[in-house]
């Protein structure tokens, strides 16, 4: 489509193997306003659409080559989003398919419109379609602008945390390669887990706000240095408060602590109340704390994670995710020491 602000005619393109209703849009287009171009055949609409890029495709459905079906099929696949997005008004004689019909424009066809027609009526399809083309455009440069706004925070987000504390950071890198994996093995669809995995990412960045002599000191924390230390779940969810498509990672930062039981903080939410991504960062961050070095404390074995965590089943995690950390730990290789790499974050939330 044209750029939303140019003030050139919009172009009409239409597709058709009948020199006559080629004629027939040639003059509504020039009566209308519009800038026309005319394609016989499929294989040659599909060559105009890209050269062209029209801003409204007038298709029919029968051709000799290429159906319209098959030709409107061949615009959705393009690797031109601009054409991808083109609205396609399909003109068809043939009675109507209402299974086929629903399909397609579930698929994004914009209109169906049945000869015979008039000029009056053509026109009409036209100027809606290319109404709603425009509001529709607009709607996906703001989606566009919100993921590249939420990229963007979430990378300054972890940038800060692991500058703040570099314990945190390796436990944080640490947690969510692991909680991705056991998301996988959860049965979780790839981009649900690495939802998870930004979660557990981000899962501590609420320490940004607690003060170094607290998080970093070597020893027990005090009752009232335990209470501030709390304070870093709110924090987190403060920091990601109105940040776009964040409501699920969210979920994970404000109640990874709480507990199964409902002993945990800060709203003492107990077994399925708790959100699935929590419980899970809950038990990988848990396991890795307990397989990290501390200045306090040195690492523990394996073994002993695995009896700990196993006696924490049913208390403080839920059992089933305990069962999946340890199958995952099977056939996953933690990688400590490894560079931040934010590339899935592209991944995550691809521009529309």
């Amino acid at each position: 489509m044209s750029e939303l602000n140019s003030n050139e005619p919009r172009l009409v393109l239409m597709i058709d193997d009948d020199p006559l209703q080629i004629e027939f849009g040639r003059t509504l287009a020039a009566r209308a306003g519009y800038r026309f171009a005319a394609a016989e055949g499929g294989r040659a609409g599909l060559r105009a659409a890209h050269e062209a890029r029209p801003d409204v495709i007038l298709l029919d459905y029968l051709m000799p080559d290429l159906t319209g079906k098959q030709v409107f099929e061949e615009l959705l696949r393009s690797a031109d989003r601009r054409v991808r997005h083109t609205p396609v008004i399909m003109l068809t004689a043939q009675s109507a398919n209402r299974e086929e019909q629903r399909r397609l424009l579930d698929a994004g066809l914009a209109a169906y419109l049945y000869k015979p027609f008039g000029y009056h009526e053509l026109l009409n399809v036209i100027d809606n379609v290319l109404v709603f083309a425009q509001t529709r455009e607009r709607n996906r440069q703001l989606e566009r602008q919100a993921r590249q706004s939420f990229v963007a925070t979430a990378r300054t987000l972890v940038t800060l945390l692991f500058a703040k504390d570099p314990c945190t950071a390796e436990h944080s890198n640490m947690t969510a390669d692991l909680a991705e994996a056991v998301a996988l093995t959860c049965g979780l669809a790839e981009q649900d887990a690495m939802t998870v995995k930004l979660g557990a990412l981000l899962h501590d960045v609420g320490k940004i706000g607690v003060p170094e002599h607290v998080l970093c000191k070597p020893g027990k924390l005090t009752c009232d240095e335990m209470a501030i230390m709390r304070l870093h779940v709110e924090y987190g969810d403060e920091a990601l408060s109105g940040v776009p498509y964040m409501e699920t990672v969210r979920e994970m930062v404000k109640y990874h602590h709480e507990w199964w039981d409902g002993c945990g903080y800060p709203f003492n939410l107990r077994g399925e109340e708790i959100p699935f991504g929590a419980r899970l960062v809950s038990v990988v961050d848990a396991f890795d704390s307990m397989t990290s070095d501390r200045p306090y404390r040195n690492s523990l074995p394996l073994a002993e994670a695995h009896r700990r965590l196993r006696a924490g089943a049913g208390t403080q995690f839920d059992p089933a995710l305990v069962e999946a950390l340890v199958e995952t730990l099977g056939k996953f290789e933690p990688r400590r020491g490894r560079s931040l790499d934010l590339q899935f974050l592209e991944e995550l939330s691809p521009v529309v």
